[in-house]
């Protein structure tokens, strides 16, 4: 159903865009033609802007500049004007050339990349807020790539490759679930930037009050403050509201029944929402007390207050995604349940690559055991997997996958390399599994 729906949304854009294929001329660079440059040179297509405000521009605010410059070329193409953020300063300048779209129509955008003569298109919007598909729609690069943006198929022909990894994009979904050709990364194709860029979380609280107090700003707030005791056991799930259905929810409140010292963690996105789950606990025989439900944190602090959570329970009908490596990255295990589609299955790919594949359920019963499980044992499995994922942040060995930001540059780029390969060759898009350097 995901992908008839994305097939049905493709060929509207390609309506919208058929006047733009006439007016741009014959496809850029055919197979076999060669490049005119000894670089790949890739265009990252932002229909946000790189604004602050998108989580693809915080996960990859230090991507662009980790590109090896020998070998590729970077071009961003922002289709929104600057937000004035030090994010997409930072992404302005990792980037080679970086060109302002603003203001443009889809056939001025098409035709100043085809100028720039790109080999390969990223489009990291797909279909969401500000998306330009029609500029890939005109066959703007001779390849194009869906990548971060948008967790599942375009269902469109002029989308080449979607970049996933082998958990969130099983080989044997391929045909079902997707109409582009999968370019599997080794680990987690969702990068984040955390090492670089959202060190709070390796202060100690010392060095976090004096950073406070230097900033002119609160320190973060305690467990007490937040309402728990020092001896409960914190579940939490900081997931919009949406994404938390009925049977999860159910399955939620029998862990809580039975593990007693146990209280459930939410972020309040709306009054009338947390008014609702609250009642829903109750109808579910679980004192509503027990929902402890907080505003969003200052980001300056976020991470830090996040740590304190016990463990994270994810929602099996659309993952965490940002917020999976948000908590990962804050030492807090996270238990999911992967389901059919790539935005189920997301979540369980990040664990992986956390290295803590042990919270990876096969069925919702096993989901609850494992929750009631972990939870009772706080002390010794839970610890055990907390100090795995602090250790895999990367400070005293070699970070864990999903933290490592340069290995999953170079993973993304031999990728793209080998796109490029591939067509050069034979012309038609394949499959393509990419294995990670062993040096």
């Amino acid at each position: 159903e995901i992908r008839r729906n994305a097939e049905m949304a493709s060929r509207q854009v390609d309506e919208r865009a058929a006047y733009l294929l006439g007016q741009l001329g014959p496809e850029p660079r055919p197979p076999g033609a060669g490049r005119t440059s000894s670089r790949l040179r890739v265009g990252y297509l932002s229909g946000s802007g790189f604004h602050n405000a998108t989580t693809t521009a915080r996960c990859m605010r230090s991507q662009y500049g980790m590109h090896d410059r020998m070998l590729v070329e970077v071009f961003c193409y922002a289709a929104q004007r600057d937000d004035g953020s030090e994010v997409r300063a930072a992404i302005k300048r990792g980037c080679d050339k970086f060109v302002e779209l603003e203001g443009m129509g889809h056939r001025e955008m098409a035709a100043r990349i085809r100028g720039d003569g790109v080999h390969v298109l990223v489009d990291l919007t797909g279909f969401t807020i500000s998306m330009q598909t029609e500029v890939l729609a005109a066959g703007t690069a001779p390849i194009q790539v869906a990548y971060h943006g948008y967790p599942g198929t375009m269902g469109a022909g002029f989308i080449h490759y979607l970049a996933a990894d082998p958990i969130s994009a099983p080989a044997d979904h391929a045909e079902e679930h997707f109409t582009e050709r999968l370019l599997l990364l080794p680990f987690s194709y969702l990068t984040n930037d955390h090492r670089q860029s959202r060190r709070e979380v390796l202060l100690t609280d010392e060095e976090a009050a004096a950073a406070a107090a230097a900033a002119g700003s609160r320190p973060a707030p305690t467990r007490a403050q937040l309402g728990f005791d020092e001896d409960e056991v914190i579940l939490c799930s900081f997931n919009q509201l949406y994404k938390i259905e009925p049977e999860v929810f159910a399955t939620w409140m029998r862990i809580l029944k039975r593990v007693p010292a146990a209280k459930l963690w939410l972020l309040r996105f709306s009054e009338e929402g947390a008014h609702n789950l609250r009642n829903q606990a109750r109808r579910h025989g679980v004192e509503p007390e027990r929902i402890v439900i907080h505003e969003q944190f200052p980001t300056s602090y976020e991470f830090r207050v996040k740590a304190l959570a016990d463990l994270f329970l994810d929602t099996p009908l659309f993952n965490a995604h940002t917020t999976a490596g948000d908590i990962l990255w804050c030492g807090v295990p996270l238990l999911t349940l992967p389901g059919e589609n790539m935005a189920q299955r997301v979540a369980a790919g990040l664990v992986t690559g956390a290295l803590t594949p042990e919270t990876i359920a096969r069925t919702l019963d096993d989901y609850e055991e494992l929750a009631v499980r972990l939870a009772g044992a706080r002390a010794d499995v839970m610890r055990t997997l907390r100090e795995r994922l602090k250790l895999g942040r990367g400070l005293e060995v070699r970070p864990a996958p999903v933290f490592d930001t340069h290995e999953s540059t170079h993973d993304w780029e031999r990728g793209l390399r080998m796109a490029w390969d591939v067509h050069a060759a034979i012309g038609v898009p394949s499959h393509l599994v990419v294995a990670r350097r062993t040096d």
